[in-house]
């Protein structure tokens, strides 16, 4: 049986553990009490021993420790964000030393130029910690210290046993949500800002290698790489890849030049061929009609698809993306692209990796309505 200190109700401190892993669905342990210290009464942990590797990825860490010390006082305590001086350092290459009055709060407009990415991060976790302080009613900080994290508390002295079940449950459930809000702030939000403030150098052959990389992981299929007049990089699908018409098709082609960087889907007319020989018979009735928009222009020319369906669907995946996409009148072919402009390689991979994963839903999402049609 796991020792527990004196001064503690055994059976309470073990309701407080089924009480953290109902909010949370994650496990929880009671501290031994020779490892409590001094003035800690009882202490509960998250346990992720009891976790395999890939669960530990996604774990939310909000309400990593619940103590109560001789004071009364029962706090919950997230775990650390990061090191500030290894961010910095990694990020930025700027050398913070420990203690360093960057971790003051009234000195981040002062460091904003020199880590803008960083501070971003502290004054997220602050706000969304005071909007949730706003709705549960708790008094959540952010402690920016050199491994910052979160803490909310509150005095239990002269509370029954379900008063403090209920004060608990507030300040966990409080604490669990704003480290999952943070989480998802610091994934999307934040990461664009590292990706495109960061002074990592990353040279041209590294570049190229993770856009290929980065093409394969999105879209599922080998790309290789190709020359095209006019382009500083272009690649397309294997050859090899190309008879599998089940695959999203969503990134055909892609292309960087000086200023832009574009993404082309495959023909939409393809998307629900039913065999390879469908495909490509689709394919050359395509090249045809090509011929035929030059001669007669594309609004004599009958597609396949529905232009209200695609743009129906190019319009929701625009807005959930925040990208531009457009349909070509000439091959309905869907087409992502942005500007270069002073983007440093990492902001590049950032925005290719946004463009691509747009592409793939768009192309994803009108195979389904496409075949749904068929169905009814």
């Amino acid at each position: 049986m796991t020792e527990i200190a004196h001064e503690a109700n055994e059976e309470f401190v073990r309701k407080v553990k089924d009480l953290l892993e109902a909010i949370t669905g994650q496990p929880y342990s009671i501290t031994q009490k020779i490892r409590l210290r001094e003035s800690i009464i009882w202490s509960v942990y998250l346990d992720e021993k009891r976790l395999s590797s890939d669960e530990r990825i996604s774990l939310n860490k909000g309400a990593q420790w619940i103590t109560e010390d001789d004071q009364g006082t029962i706090s919950v305590t997230s775990w650390h964000f990061y090191d500030v001086d290894e961010v910095a350092l990694n990020e930025y290459d700027v050398q913070f030393r420990i203690y360093d009055d960057l971790l003051d709060k009234n000195n981040w407009e002062k460091y904003r130029k020199e880590v803008p990415g960083l501070i971003a991060e502290l004054e997220a976790a602050e706000r969304i910690a005071n909007e949730m302080n706003k709705k549960y009613g708790t008094n959540i900080k952010l402690l920016a210290r050199q491994k910052p994290f979160l803490e909310t508390c509150f005095n239990a002295e002269g509370m029954s046993e379900d008063e403090k079940l209920r004060e608990i449950e507030k300040h966990a459930r409080a604490m669990y949500e704003t480290w999952r809000t943070w989480s998802d702030w610091a994934t999307n939000v934040g990461r664009e800002i590292y990706a495109k403030t960061t002074k990592k150098v990353l040279r041209w052959d590294e570049y190229v290698k993770e856009v290929m990389y980065n093409l394969r992981d999105f879209v599922g299929a080998k790309f290789v790489a190709k020359k095209m007049a006019g382009t500083m990089l272009a690649a397309e699908w294997d050859k090899r890849e190309r008879e599998n018409i089940s695959a999203n098709r969503g990134v055909w082609l892609f292309k960087e030049t000086e200023n832009k960087i574009v993404m082309m889907s495959d023909n939409l007319d393809t998307i629900d061929a039913k065999s390879i020989e469908e495909y490509r018979l689709i394919k050359l009735r395509s090249g045809r009609k090509r011929k035929r928009i030059a001669n007669q222009g594309a609004e004599d020319v009958k597609t396949i698809i529905n232009p209200e369906l695609v743009e129906q669907v190019v319009r929701h995946v625009e807005e959930k993306f925040n990208i531009k996409m457009q349909l070509m009148k000439d091959r309905h072919v869907l087409v992502a692209s942005f500007s270069k402009n002073n983007l440093r390689p990492y902001g590049k991979l950032y925005e290719i990796e946004k463009h691509a994963k747009a592409l793939v839903e768009a192309w994803s999402r009108i195979k389904e309505k496409v075949q749904s049609l068929e169905t009814n």
